[in-house]
């Protein structure tokens, strides 16, 4: 098991967690002004909402850090060790994210621990399917994608959005949540990629 820690090294999603933490009590409620396809051609987001990448993309890198022919032949099952990791990342993101909530009386930060959740499972099922680095551009351009084209004439997120709901949106909450299970359940199916490094 040290082997397969020291080998996805998994101490840089760790990194990833304490960022997303920073970053959320630092970010606090403020908001950014950002392009999008709108009657008043911008609309307001809260900075918290591109936090879950370093999480997402710490994560990826993790995963593809591989053994690819050793694991092959391994009578140690890593897909299991892997699913454990992901869904440790998943619960400390959303302890991460209530601390922050308590922290800086940030509202917002209970949709960035939800967040978390819908994009790595995006991320994860995108990789199972079309490999990794179609998985970290599907993570990233989600974010681009909702802020553009996400907001009704009334300047209220779509539902399909997820991410810009708020964190009190119970569909939002229940999509992420399948969304994650179905991208840890896909975790050593699909394609093989080839490691990073």
């Amino acid at each position: 098991m040290s082997l397969w820690f020291g080998t996805r090294r998994w101490w840089i999603a760790g990194i990833g967690l304490l960022v997303f933490f920073l970053g959320t009590v630092l970010a606090g409620e403020r908001q950014a002004v950002v392009p999008a396809f709108t009657p008043i051609g911008s609309a307001t987001v809260k900075l918290m909402l591109f936090l879950p990448v370093p999480v997402c993309l710490s994560v990826l890198y993790c995963l593809e850090n591989a053994l690819v022919a050793a694991e092959l032949t391994a009578i140690r099952r890593t897909a299991a060790y892997d699913r454990a990791a992901l869904v440790t990342a998943g619960v400390l993101a959303q302890v991460a994210a209530a601390l922050c909530g308590l922290l800086v009386q940030a509202p917002t930060a209970q949709a960035a621990g939800r967040n978390v959740l819908f994009l790595m499972g995006l991320m994860l099922a995108t990789r199972a399917v079309l490999g990794p680095l179609a998985a970290g551009a599907v993570c990233v351009g989600w974010l681009v994608l909702v802020t553009l084209v996400g907001y009704g004439g009334d300047l209220r997120p779509h539902a399909w959005t997820v991410v810009l709901r708020d964190s009190h949106d119970v569909l939002s909450g229940l999509v992420s949540c399948a969304l994650f299970a179905v991208g840890v359940g896909l975790v050593g199916k699909g394609r093989r990629s080839s490691p990073v490094g």
